[in-house]
């Protein structure tokens, strides 16, 4: 061969895409489909300093290669060479809420032909090991293994959905929970509010804006009020409006797929610092307000939410805080870790719901005799 045949064989396959993602969890197994195969990435065979300190060290990364196919495209002046990276953004927010475990995506490694350097900086930043976003065990809420097999579930949800407007809503959601945990550590706040997004965001494709929320005997009353009343339009529209704002849709939405198993898999170390059936949609109603309060004000909550070592969801008393109000809203609304067992529990059981999500639980472990 000569040396351009040679450089040219080394070229990659414009249609082979790589990105890599990471994970604070570490995993074993891999994923591989038609068209995508996720798969580690390992320090060099000969470099076994390296791979002793991955292994003893619990704060260390597990980094993974996600290859996919792409379709071909005509090149031409004027075309615009398509950018892939944001796949590994798509791949790693889909795996951390099926797994409830961090991933990071840090960009291309080949791009339409070209290699890229991919951006490294996670893996230099600090993560609390105990969390349950970045420990190795299973979620207790909605398990599922911690082995890349198990991306067959996304899988069908990436590829052949129908319900497009449910996939973006699915996608985004996912996406701003996947950065709910990249920032819980250092910025619980704003971690947060990430969270809160996420529930909007499932609770517009829930109840889009304008769309009904009301039960017949509600319905009927509010007909009688306009009709009936001097004023009865004016009435009804106000009424209306505050029935169908923001908070109510968020609120429902949450009701709608938080279910019996939700309060039965806590990650709190005692029984009463997991949610209540009967207080959670108080809990709930107060995180947006908590949320609305902030971004109105302007008063930090951080101090308050942030996780403890308890892991619990919600506050262990009263806070002591100068404003009244504030403080009542602090003790109904969940802790950070709360909120976000919550919110990747409605994420999920809203993928079930529209995109056929599996969602089977995993086999019992194996017993000796």
């Amino acid at each position: 061969m000569t040396d351009s045949k040679v450089a040219e064989g080394l070229r990659p396959s414009n249609r082979v895409q790589r990105v890599l993602i990471s994970s604070t969890s570490w995993f074993i197994g891999e994923f591989a489909g038609d068209d995508l195969l996720i798969t580690h990435a390992w320090p060099s065979l000969g470099n076994r300093a390296a791979r002793q300190r991955m292994l003893a060290d619990r704060n260390a990364r597990g980094a993974f290669v996600a290859a996919f196919l792409t379709d071909d495209y005509e090149k031409a002046p004027g075309v615009v060479v398509p950018q892939y990276a944001g796949y590994g953004e798509m791949f790693a927010a889909g795996m951390s809420v099926l797994f409830g475990k961090r991933f990071d995506a840090h960009g291309s490694l080949q791009n339409d032909g070209i290699f890229n350097l991919p951006d490294l900086s996670a893996f230099s930043t600090f993560t609390d090991p105990e969390l349950p976003q970045n420990n190795h065990r299973p979620r207790k809420t909605l398990p599922v293994l911690l082995n890349l097999e198990e991306v067959t579930r996304l899988y069908p949800v990436w590829t052949g959905t129908r319900d497009i407007p449910a996939l973006h809503a699915f996608d985004a959601a996912c996406r701003f929970y996947m950065r709910a945990l990249q920032s819980s550590e250092h910025d619980p706040e704003q971690a947060y509010l990430h969270l809160i997004t996420a529930g909007e965001i499932i609770s517009e494709a829930q109840y889009p804006a304008g769309g009904r929320l009301l039960d017949p005997d509600l319905e009927d009353l509010l007909q009688r009020i306009e009709k009936d009343l001097p004023d009865g339009k004016a009435a009804g529209s106000a009424l209306r409006k505050r029935l169908f704002e923001i908070k109510r849709r968020f609120v429902t939405t949450f009701m709608d797929y938080i279910d019996q198993p939700f309060f039965e898999g806590g990650e709190a170390e005692a029984a009463f610092w997991c949610f209540q059936p009967d207080r959670f949609k108080a809990s709930i109603g107060a995180a947006y307000d908590l949320r609305s309060r902030f971004v109105h004000t302007g008063q930090s909550f951080a101090g308050w939410v942030e996780p403890s070592h308890r892991l619990n969801d919600v506050q262990g008393g009263q806070p002591i805080v100068n404003d009244k109000d504030l403080r009542k809203i602090l003790e109904r609304a969940p802790t950070l870790l709360g909120l976000e067992r919550a919110t990747r529990y409605l994420i999920l059981r809203f993928g079930q719901a529209r995109l056929g999500l599996d969602l089977t639980p995993p086999p019992p472990p194996e017993t000796t005799a």
